[in-house]
């Protein structure tokens, strides 16, 4: 059986449409009618009813769809076991990653790992830390890189290390060096608080936040790479972990204030998330405690 024929069914019975498929598979719609036609003289059953240019399946093309789906499906898990052989891989670690962690510390890590394992292909699922467990769960991923402690039961989640915090606010275009310290007191009455960049401590520090300072204005923005665009561009202020924002505080793109006492800013952790008693990232993991 045609592994292409079943691609072009399985497109067809989508788009209920063969001009529509053509373009889709980039194909002539002559090959498209062709492939059907080859496909159902092989099953022996009518896997079509063409009705005009709207094409529908039959009962018995409803029941062969899903058949056609799970072929095509192994026959590309093979391909891609093949090509991994083809370029020397001969294990796979796939990693679900937070989108911070993914964007400033990983690439370091995975360098340094893939030097070190060059026979392991290394798969990276950027996902929002709160679905980062699921992920480990449900076998999608063989560890988690997560910015939130998970307790669900079947996983194991390790803290890997901690990292202050640091009230990062925009430059104000001026020369540090001999200027006196900014007050935060005067950044909360020309700035917004930017929240909710982090899965964790961000109901703690508002909260320390709005007793110092009642009348502060808040913006809820998800993602910390944004959060630093906006601080760039003199919109706002936030608390983020000091290590994110060591380049731009080095380049003079945006400033750090250094805060009261009373405000008592946490720490930032990172956890790894991974299932009991596996071992499919235990050489990865050693690599990881190493480089922290």
């Amino acid at each position: 059986m045609n592994i292409s024929w079943l691609r072009t069914f399985i497109t067809a019975a989508s788009c209920e449409n063969f001009h529509k498929t053509a373009e889709l598979l980039y194909l002539s719609q002559p090959t498209v009618s062709v492939h059907i036609k080859q496909l159902e003289k092989e099953t022996g059953i009518r896997l079509f009813q063409r009705k005009g240019r709207v094409v529908r399946l039959t009962p018995a093309g409803n029941t062969f769809l899903h058949h056609a789906k799970s072929i095509v499906l192994e026959v590309e898990k093979g391909q891609m076991k093949m090509e991994q052989f083809r370029q020397g891989y001969k294990k796979t670690l796939t990693l679900a990653v937070s989108p911070l962690i993914a964007s400033v510390y990983l690439p370091y890590w995975v360098h340094v790992f893939m030097k070190e394992h060059p026979q392991v292909e290394v798969m990276i699922n950027v996902v929002e830390s709160n679905l980062i467990s699921e992920e480990i769960e449900k076998g999608r991923a063989d560890l988690g890189l997560s910015r939130q402690e998970t307790s669900l039961l079947g996983l194991t989640c390790e803290k890997l290390y901690s990292e202050p915090l640091a009230v990062i606010v925009p430059h104000d275009g001026g020369e540090r060096e001999n200027a006196a310290p900014l007050e935060l007191e005067e950044i909360i009455e020309d700035y917004y608080l930017i929240t909710h960049n982090h899965p964790e401590y961000w109901e703690e520090v508002l909260l320390k936040m709005k007793s110092l300072h009642p009348f502060i204005r808040t913006m809820k923005i998800s993602q910390v790479h944004v959060t630093k665009r906006f601080i760039e561009e003199g919109i706002g202020f936030s608390v983020l972990p000091r290590s994110i924002v060591r380049r731009e505080l080095v380049e003079g793109r945006v400033l750090e204030v250094f805060v009261e006492k009373e405000l008592n800013l946490p720490l930032s952790a990172t956890y790894l998330v991974q299932r009991d008693g596996m071992q499919e990232g235990d050489s990865f993991v050693q690599v990881l405690k190493r480089l922290i």
